[in-house]
C-alpha cells in the first residue's frame, strides 16, 4: 500500500522537514509524481521534492517553529 510507510516510526530521526522530504523523495524514486503538496506547518511544504504546487492552509491551535 502506499501510504502505510507514511507515519513515523520509533527508528525514523531528523527534523520535520528532513523526514517528511525523505518520504517525498521515496515516492519519486518509486515512480510517483507529486502534483500538489498541502500543510499546515511549514515543515510539510519545505525540502526536497515539494511537488509542482504547495498549499500552506492555516492551523489556529498550533505552531511549530
Amino acid at each position: 500500500m502506499l501510504f502505510e510507510n507514511m507515519c513515523r516510526g520509533d527508528n525514523d530521526h531528523g527534523n520535520g522537514v528532513e523526514y517528511k522530504s525523505s518520504k517525498r523523495k521515496e515516492l519519486v524514486e518509486g515512480g510517483y509524481r507529486i502534483r500538489g503538496n498541502m500543510g499546515d506547518q511549514w515543515s510539510d511544504l519545505l525540502g526536497s521534492n515539494p511537488g509542482d504546487r504547495t498549499f500552506k492552509v492555516p492551523d489556529p491551535m498550533y505552531y511549530i517553529a
